[in-house]
């Protein structure tokens, strides 16, 4: 009876191993990262995004598709398990990570980055206030002596 017990519970093991086996996952880091939904992910412009990929021990190869150029000329496309990028152009960036398998089986695994680009401002009105009053300044000088020069003419009848 023993030796019956444990042969089915052997056999549970065996049947329950497949399951239990890691599935392909793939997951995006940064040093400030916020994430959604499942599937999204949200970064600042110029952060170094690191692309992780698990579950694939029995994978013949790999392909990240990260739908345009992520960090200038040639980055689309990659056959690294993780790879690293600094994300400079904001906007959406829909990446497919792709794994192949020797009986000529897929998975591939869809995650979302969104990258945001905030623009500091560069100069307040309180700093260009005194360049504002010197330009005021001078329109109204010019106005002045054009007025005078006017007067001037209509004074004398004298026209061109």
């Amino acid at each position: 009876m023993v030796k019956f017990r444990f042969s089915l519970s052997l056999i549970f093991f065996l049947l329950l191993l497949p399951s239990a086996s890691s599935e392909v996952e793939i997951s995006a880091n940064a040093e400030t990262i916020t994430y959604g939904a499942p599937g999204n992910a949200f970064v600042n412009s110029e952060e170094n995004v690191t692309f992780n990929s698990t579950g694939i021990l029995d994978a013949k190869s790999v392909l990240w598709d990260f739908g345009r150029d992520i960090s200038g000329n040639g980055t689309r496309y990659s056959n690294m398990t993780s790879v690293s990028y600094i994300v400079y152009a904001e906007g959406r960036y829909d990446i497919n990570f792709t794994v192949f398998y020797e009986d000529k089986s897929y998975e591939i695994r869809e995650l979302t980055l969104f990258v945001d680009f905030e623009e500091e401002e560069q100069l307040d009105i309180v700093n260009n206030e005194a360049l504002f009053f010197a330009i005021a300044g001078s329109e109204l000088i010019m106005s002045a002596i054009l007025g005078y020069w006017t007067q001037q003419i209509r004074k004398e009848k004298v026209y061109l």
